[in-house]
């Protein structure tokens, strides 16, 4: 028996079982399906993009001084009536946008997860302790962290009688999770996770260097 031959028919039905829930569906269920597969907006871009040479409306706007705005190579163009949009990318500070330094943003986070009412478990305490721990030793450190990312170890974080085993950046993304599941600014809370996946790195080898020194 052909056993390839066998499975070939259900592999078929299979198929065009899909396409008929395909067809189902309307173009945003089709997106989001996409999305949850994982399209990214970057997946769309290479999609409907053009490049420079392939239009006018392109080069013009690359031909424009603004050092606060970004173009990829493929661009997408909406045509109108006298012209065309061109996507681009237009940078905001954090100060543009109103968003603290990292140490303001890590101070109110410890102010709100204070804040929640008792009784409060364990676990946030510790993370509470070992959080206020870094802020006093880095102190204004935290909002200029330079250097080249590196593999840094857990450390060690006393405080009181507790002791913690943790990179301090996965100490900032398990406090920030917990608060924002308790109504925690989710403005805060997207800015502090996007300093961690920035600097995150940085923040550990600067704690490490510190908790050494202080041994």
């Amino acid at each position: 028996m052909n056993h390839e031959n066998a499975v070939r028919p259900c592999a078929e039905a299979d198929a065009l079982k899909l396409v008929q829930s395909l067809r189902a569906l309307d173009a945003k269920q089709l997106l989001q399906a996409a999305v949850e597969r994982g399209l990214t907006f970057g997946d769309c871009i290479n999609a409907f993009g053009v490049t420079r040479e392939e239009s006018a409306f392109v080069r013009a706007a690359q031909r424009a001084p603004d050092d606060d705005i970004e173009f990829d190579d493929l661009t997408v163009v909406a045509r109108s009536e006298r012209g065309a949009f061109v996507h681009c990318w237009h940078f905001v500070s954090n100060a543009a946008a109103g968003i603290p330094e990292p140490s303001e943003m890590l101070e109110e986070l410890l102010r709100f997860a204070s804040s929640i009412e008792q009784p409060q478990s364990m676990r946030l305490q510790m993370l509470r302790g070992a959080m206020a721990q870094v802020m006093e030793a880095l102190e204004d450190q935290l909002d200029e962290l330079e250097g080249v990312p590196c593999e840094v170890s857990p450390m060690r974080i006393e405080f009181g009688p507790y002791a913690l085993d943790v990179l301090p950046s996965a100490l900032v993304i398990e406090l920030v999770n917990g608060a924002k599941a308790k109504g925690f600014s989710p403005v805060l809370a997207e800015a502090l996770l996007n300093w961690i996946e920035h600097q995150g790195n940085l923040l550990d080898q600067l704690a490490a260097e510190m908790f050494v020194a202080a041994a």
